[in-house]
């Protein structure tokens, strides 16, 4: 073939190739908010020095409900997603669950990135500021246990700060008293999953604290 020829042909091949669009490509064009790069992204500046001692100080501001809702989205991040507020007189308040899961489709729970049976199981959730976190800790599991919801976990976030042999104590006590597995996580847990994990985002919206760039 002549040289013109076989130029004109790597021309058409090269053209042809500029307009072919990846599927990776194609999906970022159809839907931009799904991808992380598509779009700019807030940057949250927070200390944990300060995060702890706002969590200390939340009852003498009397932000509780901001905790608990504060509480509540950290737990759909990082345990599960399919939690929803307890509301109305059968829910909230001392003795009963802040939130607890929402039942999910086998096909639907799969696509969760939450704990193991998260979306078939029944789990109870409390959130507490009190000082006095292991007293709270024993009357929010028996307040809960006594709906008889048939829950099979209880989770309790407290914003104190708990030494770890007396966190695992209360949860075998509670544990073995009313044979559902009962997990406390303290304050240490929650700054380690909002500084440590890069999950500032949280307190900022929910606890009004930390800079957004």
């Amino acid at each position: 073939l002549h040289p013109s020829v076989i130029d004109r042909g790597t021309q058409m091949k090269k053209k042809a190739q500029e307009k072919l669009v990846s599927p990776s490509d194609f999906m970022r064009q159809l839907r931009p908010g799904l991808y992380s790069d598509s779009t700019t992204r807030d940057q949250h500046q927070l200390k944990a020095e300060v995060l702890s001692y706002h969590l200390d100080t939340i009852t003498e501001r009397n932000e509780t409900h901001d905790f608990e809702l504060f509480c509540r989205k950290l737990c759909e991040r990082t345990i599960c997603p399919n939690l929803r507020p307890a509301t109305g007189p059968e829910g909230g308040g001392d003795s009963k669950a802040d939130t607890e899961t929402t039942p999910v489709a086998d096909e639907i729970s799969k696509l969760y990135c939450g704990m193991a049976n998260s979306g078939s199981e029944r789990w109870a959730f409390a959130f507490s500021a009190k000082k006095t976190w292991a007293d709270k800790a024993r009357s929010d599991v028996a307040g809960i246990i006594a709906t008889n919801r048939g829950y099979e976990k209880i989770f309790f976030v407290t914003s104190r700060a708990a030494r770890a042999k007396d966190r695992a104590r209360v949860e075998q006590e509670l544990t073995e008293k009313y044979g559902v597995a009962v997990t406390i996580h303290d304050r240490g847990w929650i700054v380690d999953e909002v500084i440590d994990k890069n999950r500032r985002d949280l307190a900022h919206n929910y606890l009004g604290i930390g800079d957004k760039t």
